[in-house]
């Protein structure tokens, strides 16, 4: 595969793989557990097995959003059988907890089963299915799942562009902001610099991931009104190592991962990492700035978001006082500013 591929364009990619790195934060591994079973159960197709284990991994983020993922076949979103068996096991998610073997539960999610609206032949193979003690352990235990998922399918990976892989990278960076004009900015900054393709690519990638490890923070910490306590302070810091742990998980993403992870670096070594000057690259750097730039152009829950002038006068301030490069700073000003912006 990696003979084939074209380095400067494309990378080896396998979307399951991409997609298990965020389902513990996604919640959306034992749905993907109840589905490949009963996919198994009815001897549906590899590659459909594949594509079932994908949608059910990637659901929380909407149907609208599953259409710019890399699915082996795209008609399969559309096939009826594949979506009930979909739709039904993310219904039984969201109706039991499935955290403890608890033989009441089992029995009431059996009676749930049969007065669904579904097809006999989805009820049979989860009556089936579920009559195996395993099945209810395994449905414990996420390290479990993650076994029988990979244990269950065949090698898809492929080698794909980078612009693929940026359509699905946005739309998790979506779901933890929506309003989020990140992508756009760093699009800026790689033109600026006249970036190559693959290091615009990789520099675009890194911008949309850089704050997936947000989603492990409770809400309650991430849009309170009020200051924050030492102890969530901390919390709130935290996301970096959450997001290096997320995308360190991922098959080719170590480029990716090391430039995501380093946002919250500061040069004075303040930062998560407390890595200091000499570890940050000059991208780093960018990314950190842009970061902070983003950051202070939105609203927050304890705040008004500020104009570009406001902006870039805090990071300023930041720059003397040895926290980010000033020089940056500078080609921000003159890049975003307002009537520049489009």
């Amino acid at each position: 595969l990696r003979k084939f591929m074209d380095k400067k364009k494309q990378m080896v990619f396998n979307l399951n793989n991409f997609l298990l790195a965020f389902s513990e934060v996604l919640k959306s591994k034992k749905a993907t557990y109840i589905a490949l079973n009963l996919a198994l159960n009815l001897k549906l197709t590899k590659e459909k097995l594949a594509d079932i284990c994908s949608y059910n991994l990637a659901f929380p983020l909407g149907k609208e959003a599953l259409s710019n993922f890399d699915f082996i076949d795209k008609k399969n979103l559309e096939d009826k059988l594949f979506l009930d068996i979909c739709e039904f096991s993310q219904n039984l998610t969201q109706n039991f907890d499935f955290s403890k073997n608890d033989l009441t539960q089992k029995l009431k999610c059996k009676k749930f089963v049969e007065k669904q609206g579904i097809s006999n032949s989805i009820k049979d193979a989860f009556f089936e299915i579920s009559n195996k003690l395993s099945f209810w352990l395994d449905l414990e235990n996420d390290s479990e799942i993650v076994m029988f998922i990979y244990s269950n399918l065949d090698d898809f990976t492929k080698a794909l562009d980078f612009e693929e892989i940026l359509k699905m990278t946005n739309e998790l960076h979506l779901f933890v902001n929506k309003q989020s004009e990140i992508l756009k900015r760093a699009s800026k900054i790689a033109d600026f610099f006249e970036f190559e393709h693959k290091d615009k690519q990789i520099f675009l990638i890194a911008s949309t991931l850089q704050n997936i490890g947000k989603l492990y923070i409770l809400k309650a910490i991430m849009e309170k009104k009020e200051l924050l306590n030492g102890e969530e302070i901390d919390i709130l810091k935290s996301y970096p190592y959450h997001t290096k742990r997320v995308l360190s998980s991922i098959m080719g993403f170590a480029d990716i991962c090391n430039l995501s992870f380093k946002v919250q670096e500061r040069l004075d070594a303040s930062g998560s990492f407390a890595l200091t000057s000499k570890d940050l690259s000059f991208k780093d750097r960018l990314l950190i700035c842009l970061v902070i730039y983003s950051a202070l152009r939105e609203k927050r829950a304890y705040r008004e978001d500020f104009n570009h002038e406001e902006a870039i006068k805090i990071m300023k301030d930041d720059a003397k006082n040895g926290k980010i490069d000033e020089s940056i700073v500078d080609i921000f000003e003159k890049i975003f500013e307002e009537n520049l912006e489009s």
